[in-house]
């Protein structure tokens, strides 16, 4: 029988043993083992012997077939050493040291071998020092499997916190607890928890170790006292440290306290680790949801305003945006703010910010302390693009006052918000720029007569009253005879795009004919519009090149007198040649008196 034998038949004879684990002392355990050594075809006798220290002798304690007396005698006449590992009284009888304090007996029943010797040795080691952890540790092991039933079944962290502190101190009563825990978990007035710091000092400290290192560390406060760092370690990551201050604690209790709090500690972080995958699922379930929503919204709409404002109140629900801006750049490089915007990108303090936005930005920002735009007010800015395909079309800007206003998680959040609408919106400003382009002169970007018209006709059925303006540019024919066309068509731009700089929002400013181009001023007295067009015939004077003149009419309508649009433009039309007919750049109003 040789020593690879012996190992494999004392293994199983000694999983026999654990598995049916039934013993009520270390003792009765100890005598288990010797009888199972003794089942070994090799070996004939077998004792086990205690270190007695008040008679400083050995006393047998196990239950084998030799009599206890003959045991006794013979180990008695010995002269052992506490500290033995080997000692043979004659050819086949050895005493082994198997642990601190405890003596094996063994005697040969033909050849006797070292390496058997010391396989028994070896193997008899490595159970006794199971069955020490498995006695020390069977009274807290029930109360440890309810301790983990519920922080299982617990769904907020602040609730596996409260028990682990209720469980170290159903066990430490008099033992100091303190909880160490990462930033991003949150803390409860009713335990003690501090956060880690990650100062250049603090990595130094036995805290920072064990929850980098995701080891226990003890650490030596004095001769009488230490303190454990057990970090509460997941699968994916360690969620803090439970600190406990240890006092009076002899090396085998120090060792038992250990392994309690580790076991605790462990428990712990996996059943918080669990209820942060649960808040993550929650979240992202949550967040799908709400993008879903939203797309299935804008989805079926193509009217840009509608959409634009279905998306400006869900970032205002998700994160309580202070502005929000649509910004929307055309393919000539103008830039639009659509009407969802809030009240800021509307102002003229906005309009510089936004060219610079387009100007040094085509790529995502989210700043919690944003200063790279002079005197702006907002402090956190998220700025998302909205792309088609590979090109930037827009952005919208989202603004707090208070720096670090909004988290990351809101700002990824809103990216893909933004991103799950913008085919929505790329499509419904197609829409918006076909259905422009169809009541827009292309020339002279201002709308088309026949819009004009529908508009007028519109208002007069809700309106109470409004003004209609004529214009017709002095000796045209002049300037395209002397300069051509090109630069005729070239002067009725620069007159047109200072006609619509002069229209408030709410005015028709359009192309009539030829020459000749007109604006609509809804709810404007007669008045009201001969100042706006004596504005614009002033400027086109200046600011024309080569120079031109303009002449005006101006008519009116009011609720209160029975009128048509055909009237309203006729009267235009005679005021206008009226002014033609005085000497030109002139403005003349025509009145209907009832």
């Amino acid at each position: 029988m040789n020593s690879q034998v012996v190992k494999r038949e004392l293994q199983q004879y000694y999983f026999d043993v654990i598995t049916n684990w039934d013993c009520r002392s270390y003792e009765e355990f100890v005598s288990l083992i010797a009888i199972q050594i003794n089942r070994l075809p090799c070996i004939q006798l077998t004792g086990m012997y205690k270190w007695m220290k008040e008679s400083s002798t050995y006393h047998l304690i196990s239950t084998d077939l030799v009599s206890k007396e003959l045991l006794e005698e013979g180990l008695n006449s010995k002269d052992i050493s506490k500290d033995l590992f080997c000692f043979y009284s004659y050819e086949k009888d050895y005493y082994l040291n198997v642990t601190s304090g405890l003596l094996l007996y063994v005697r040969f029943s033909d050849i006797n071998s070292i390496s058997i010797l010391q396989t028994i040795q070896s193997e008899t080691r490595k159970v006794l020092k199971l069955a020490q952890q498995m006695m020390s540790n069977q009274d807290i092991y029930p109360f440890l499997y309810e301790f983990s039933i519920s922080v299982f079944t617990m769904t907020h962290k602040s609730e596996i916190l409260k028990e682990v502190y209720r469980t170290i101190q159903t066990f430490y009563p008099d033992n100091v607890i303190q909880f160490l825990l990462s930033h991003d978990t949150e803390l409860d007035d009713d335990i003690p928890i501090q956060t880690i710091a990650y100062t250049d000092d603090e990595t130094k400290s036995y805290s920072y170790k064990a929850f980098v290192t995701g080891g226990v560390q003890l650490e030596n406060v004095d001769k009488d006292s230490r303190k454990i760092y057990a970090p509460l370690t997941g699968k994916q990551g360690v969620y803090g440290v439970i600190q406990l201050l240890l006092k009076d604690s002899p090396g085998m209790l120090l060792e038992r306290q250990i392994s309690c709090i580790t076991h605790i500690a462990h428990t712990a972080g996996m059943a918080i680790e669990n209820v942060s995958l649960l808040e993550t699922s929650n979240h992202l379930i949550s967040d799908l949801k709400l993008i879903n929503d939203v797309t299935h919204k804008v989805n079926s709409n193509l009217d840009l305003t509608d959409i634009t404002e279905s998306v400006r109140d869900k970032i205002e629900e998700v994160c309580q945006a202070s502005e929000i801006g649509f910004i929307f750049r055309h393919s000539e490089n103008r830039v639009d703010i659509l009407s969802a915007s809030t009240s800021y990108f509307k102002s003229k303090n906005s309009e510089a910010f936004t060219a610079f936005l387009f100007k040094e930005i085509d790529y995502p920002v989210f700043k919690g302390d944003y200063d790279e735009y002079p005197h702006l007010p907002y402090r956190s800015l998220m700025v998302i693009p909205m792309r088609q395909e590979y090109e930037v079309y827009g952005f919208v800007v989202i603004m707090h006052e208070s720096p670090y206003y909004f988290t990351f998680e809101v700002y990824k959040l809103l990216q893909s918000l933004i991103q799950h609408c913008s085919l929505a919106l790329s499509n419904a400003i197609l829409k918006e720029e076909l259905q422009r382009a169809v009541i827009t002169d292309y020339l002279t970007n201002l709308y088309s007569r026949n819009h004009l018209e529908e508009v007028i006709i519109k208002e007069m059925k809700v309106a109470e009253k409004g003004s209609l303006i004529l214009f017709d540019i002095d000796d045209f024919k002049k300037i395209n005879d002397e300069h051509g066309h090109p630069i005729g068509d070239e002067v009725l731009k620069q007159v047109a795009n200072i006609i619509i700089d002069y229209s408030k929002q709410a005015f028709v400013p359009s192309r009539w004919g030829g020459e000749e181009l007109a604006i609509y001023a809804p709810n404007t007295s007669i008045n009201e519009a001969v100042q706006i067009a004596d504005k614009i015939c002033g400027k086109v004077k200046t600011s024309t090149s080569p120079s031109v003149t303009l002449s005006c009419g101006v008519s009116f309508w009011t609720r209160t007198i029975n009128d048509s649009v055909s009237e309203l433009f006729i009267r235009a039309d005679k005021a206008l040649y009226e002014a033609k007919n005085t000497g030109k750049n002139s403005v003349v109003k025509n009145v209907k008196l009832k």
